[in-house]
């Protein structure tokens, strides 16, 4: 049996400019394994982000097929996508992206609730997660009472709240200064093994990319192992 958790094959993408065309990905391969640390760098522009988003079903390919957990999510209903996506992969953005007007508890547990599980569930594992991130005393702030760091590590609690078998990370130390971003970049390394989970990150950040299992880096829409 595989312990592959993503397995994406020869991804293409074009985005029309006017009359011409733009091939964001050509023919893109990548696999992920169980528990695997895997980076990809590159320039702005070079496709990263959009091969992201297609990886997590919010964003179709134009040819090939993305398999997560063994099942080709673009074959899936919009709503099993939803179901299958919420199951098995967790996001972390650059910008936390958490709700303002609900509490860190509220926003970690919103995934869970959406899921289907009882509210006292939810909000027990959530508050969980949000201690192994280190901030079970804030349990009850909203984001706006949160530092930088500490948004960013609800965000990935949030993320990692449903158990997924894969974290899609685009950019999640890009708006952090260098000691907070250190600190995240340890916090995802801390899950990975305590959780066995999945990281598969994007960033400009070499010196994180160089930690990782593996690293890869994206030029016009071209994949490949990345060569320091």
């Amino acid at each position: 049996m595989s312990n592959l958790v993503l397995d994406a094959r020869q991804l293409s993408k074009t985005f029309k400019d006017g009359a011409s065309e733009v091939n964001v990905l050509k023919n893109v391969n990548l696999a992920v394994a169980q528990a695997e640390m895997v980076a990809i760098i590159g320039s702005s522009g070079s496709g990263k982000s959009t091969l992201l988003h297609i990886l997590g079903g919010l964003d179709s390919p134009d040819k090939g097929e993305v398999f997560i957990q063994g099942t080709n999510i673009h074959e899936l209903s919009t709503k099993k996508q939803g179901d299958w996506r919420n199951k098995h992969l967790g996001f972390v953005y650059q910008f936390h992206h958490l709700l303002a007007e609900f509490s860190a508890l509220e926003n970690v547990a919103m995934p869970l609730l959406i899921g289907g599980k009882e509210s006292k569930e939810a909000y027990d594992e959530a508050e969980q997660i949000i201690a192994k991130v280190g901030l079970r005393n804030r349990l009850t702030h909203k984001p706006s009472k949160l530092s930088g760091g500490e948004r960013q590590r609800i965000a990935i609690a949030r993320a990692m709240v449903t158990k997924p078998a894969c974290v899609l990370a685009d950019e999640p130390t890009g708006n952090l200064d260098v000691s907070t971003a250190q600190s995240i970049n340890e916090l995802m390394f801390e899950l990975n093994e305590s959780e066995n989970t999945s990281f598969l990150i994007v960033s400009h950040d070499l010196r994180l990319a160089s930690s990782m299992q593996k690293t890869y880096q994206m030029v016009d829409g071209v994949l490949n192992v990345y060569k320091d």
